[in-house]
């Protein structure tokens, strides 16, 4: 069962270090790479196939859902919806844009 912790813990420190390089199109290799490294491990340790598929599931999910959150903390003051609304710049001016008097 340590083993199976280990793993999950690992995921999702994959999954936030990913979020903090890379964009999402990252998942798409990192995913493959987490369940065949996870699948090498469980099978090593003797896990059986109900029991492998699970936390094999589980270290995806853990991954992907440590991605999203590590790229919202990353980019959360770079949205805002008050921006959309008022139609004025938020405090991170643009940069290249003229004023337009008329």
């Amino acid at each position: 069962m340590t083993i199976a912790i280990v793993l999950i813990v690992a995921s999702a420190l994959v999954g936030i270090a990913t979020g903090h390089v890379f964009r999402i199109w990252a998942l798409v290799v990192i995913s493959p790479l987490i369940a065949i490294v996870s699948a090498i491990v469980l099978r090593t340790y003797d896990f059986r196939l109900i029991g492998g598929v699970t936390v094999i599931a589980i270290c995806l999910a853990v991954s992907q859902l440590a991605y999203l959150a590590a790229s919202y903390l990353l980019h959360a003051r770079q949205v805002s919806s008050h921006d959309e609304v008022d139609g004025e710049p938020g405090e991170i001016g643009e940069q290249k844009i003229r004023r337009q008097h008329k």
